[in-house]
């Protein structure tokens, strides 16, 4: 992922590394905007437009990054279930992870893992 920046409009250096600190912490986890707002120290209001600015995506697709990054790693290992990864990464439940890594990565956890 990338190193946040201060681009103009955007969190200050401080507050982008402070998120995404907490979102390495808690990626997992269900995270409201109104907690990475208060971890920023700015409103609900503005920060959704202040994390695209500094990360160059919305916070939901920032998580969901982070969330298949470490499907990912796992499913290269091969020594989890595919549902046992989906249900550590944050996601619903298999289905859940296979159709939002289809979507974003353009494979599913199954090609993914005998294609490597």
């Amino acid at each position: 992922m990338k190193q946040p920046q201060s681009p103009k409009g955007g969190l200050s250096a401080k507050s982008a590394r402070r998120v995404q600190e907490y979102l390495h912490e808690h990626f997992t986890e269900k995270v409201h905007v109104a907690e990475l707002a208060a971890v920023a120290g700015i409103s609900p209001n503005h920060f959704i437009v202040r994390f695209a600015k500094t990360f160059g995506m919305p916070p939901h697709r920032y998580l969901i990054n982070l969330r298949l990054d470490m499907a990912e790693e796992l499913l290269a290992a091969g020594e989890v279930s595919i549902a046992e990864i989906a249900y550590v990464t944050g996601f619903s439940d298999q289905s859940h992870l296979a159709t939002t890594m289809k979507r974003y990565r353009g494979k599913t956890p199954t090609e993914l893992r005998f294609s490597r």
